[in-house]
């Protein structure tokens, strides 16, 4: 299978989680493929959530980048110390006059910012339209886009590079190198005295017309899957071992 890679980056990160407190905002450790599927969205020049109130046009079913970009395979390998990335808690002031309806019009923000996110990122055509596929392809490789790519806001733009063609093979090995969709006993997944396991609940999809998150348990371990257990749709490029999702 012919797999396109790239690594993306950035100083800073904030794919922001809808389940906050009134005091800070929280981020998730690393890009879930909905934020993905955006970013590639945004290379292509695909609309996204509020275009179509914008231009006045009844609200579609999926925003355009989801719609289209849905039945592409991704894999995403973190590229921090067993899966994980620091934070720090940044404190800012949001004066515009029209963000907050307190006294002086500024809204005090506190938000937790991922530093220094680096992934490699594997993408699948599935059944991806053939002519979409070519243009994803084309236009990463030659390092255009139609809008500025982000890691979650406009203030984070990503970094991308070392963009290549890989060839995968399938595989069905218990050591898995990327993250992985995991809804088994996390108690069976032991890597001994040097082992990790990074456990995330983040968005993998939208619910039609509403576009609410639907949730699934990203995990990323150097430990063995059981047989059982074992996700689907693994490749292996001859060393490491990749699942799509």
């Amino acid at each position: 299978m012919k797999s396109l890679c790239f690594t993306l980056s950035g100083p800073a990160a904030c794919f922001r989680q809808p389940d906050v407190n009134a005091k800070v905002y929280f981020t998730y450790n690393n890009i879930h493929k909905v934020a993905l599927l955006g970013l590639l969205g945004a290379i292509l020049g695909l609309s996204g959530y509020r275009s179509a109130k914008l231009y006045g046009k009844d609200e579609p079913v999926y925003p355009e980048f989801y719609q289209v970009l849905s039945l592409l395979g991704v894999s995403v390998v973190p590229n921090g110390k067993n899966g994980y990335f620091r934070k720090k808690i940044q404190y800012f002031n949001n004066s515009v006059g029209y963000a907050s309806r307190e006294e002086g019009g500024n809204l005090q923000v506190r938000e937790q910012w991922l530093e220094d996110p680096n992934w490699t990122v594997f993408l699948a055509q599935r059944n991806l339209d053939g002519a979409i596929w070519e243009r994803l392809c084309e236009s990463l490789l030659n390092g255009q886009c139609a809008y500025i790519p982000y890691l979650g806001r406009n203030d984070f733009p990503a970094q991308i590079g070392d963009v290549h063609v890989a060839e995968l093979s399938p595989s069905h090995r218990p050591n898995i190198h990327s993250l992985f969709l995991y809804d088994g006993d996390l108690k069976a997944l032991s890597g001994g005295p040097k082992g990790y396991l990074f456990v995330e609940t983040a968005p993998v999809g939208l619910v039609p017309n509403q576009n609410f998150y639907e949730f699934g348990r990203y995990v990323f371990t150097n430990a063995a899957v059981p047989e059982g257990a074992l996700p689907s749709h693994l490749y292996t490029d001859g060393e490491r071992q990749y699942c799509f999702y």
